[in-house]
């Protein structure tokens, strides 16, 4: 059995009060929150994630250090059987939101923290192909009708104060997207392929494009046509869906893995917009 402490930091999410913070976290079901110095401490989800609480103002220890998150962030857990962990959270006398199903196979549930950060607990539920062609298929159309509707003023507004705009959610989602095409071509061309990979932080990307102030135009013209590249790809491969690549770390992902993961990150994000766009109306 694997460590489950061994995993990298995820996020060190700074805070102004930490003993408040680590008794939230300590409380949690399954959860661990553990000093690592006078001013760190490491908490340990119950399937491995680390978030790291880090006093506001100071640095974390060394070996400890990862991107910082932004106020508000949402915090991604992984949890098995989320209507059961809803029970216990309000049996603890926690309020979560959900849990809910956004869009086919993909159940979340939400809970703030003291510090204003999101813990976005998730687990993935039976799919089939059919659901995550449709889902992968349908992602451009639905981008651009959510960008039409916010216009250009509505495209500079942010989801929160301290949040993306609108319009750098739609570069993240036509950016992120961009990135897997590659992945998804190497598969779909040379099955079984080691690739390698680039992490960078996604705030420093915006910045580097200036994509809080580029149109959405091209980028939304990117997103349909990788996309239809895609599928129109797929119709001559019988076991397109079955082919694989494969990371440095060893961890392999079929095409079918990839479209589900990318038809989930476009629709996660684009109901974002919807509710920017729903709000604006009101």
């Amino acid at each position: 059995m694997t460590e489950q402490h061994s995993r990298p930091p995820q996020a060190v999410l700074p805070v102004r009060d930490l003993r408040r913070a680590q008794e939230f976290y300590g409380r949690l079901p399954g959860f661990r929150a553990d000093p690592v110095g006078p001013d760190t401490v490491r908490v340990t989800a119950p399937e491995g994630e680390t978030p790291v609480l880090q006093r506001a103002g100071t640095d974390p220890p060394p070996g400890w250090a990862a991107p910082p998150a932004g106020p508000g962030a949402w915090v991604y857990l992984h949890r098995r059987d989320l209507p059961a962990l809803a029970g216990e959270l309000r049996a603890a006398g926690l309020a979560p939101e959900g849990p809910a199903v956004p869009y086919p196979g993909y159940r979340q549930m939400l809970l703030p923290d003291p510090e204003g950060y999101v813990l976005a607990f998730w687990e993935e539920l039976p799919v089939t192909d059919e659901q995550i062609l449709e889902l992968y298929r349908t992602g451009p159309a639905r981008l651009a009708a959510v960008c039409e509707r916010l216009g250009e003023a509505g495209l500079d507004v942010p989801r929160a104060p301290g949040k993306w705009t609108a319009r750098q959610i739609v570069h993240h989602i036509v950016d992120s997207d961009a990135e897997t095409f590659h992945v998804l071509r190497i598969a779909l061309a040379l099955p079984g392929t080691r690739i390698a990979t680039t992490v960078w932080d996604s705030d420093a990307w915006m910045r580097g494009l200036l994509c809080h102030r580029r149109a959405v135009e091209p980028a939304l013209a990117l997103f349909a046509a990788s996309r239809a590249w895609v599928l129109e790809a797929l119709s001559h491969l019988p076991d397109a869906l079955d082919r694989t690549v494969t990371w440095p770390s060893g961890y392999t992902a079929s095409v079918r893995v990839l479209l589900r993961q990318q038809g989930g990150h476009a629709i996660h994000h684009i109901l974002q917009l919807e509710e920017i766009a729903g709000r604006l109306r009101k």
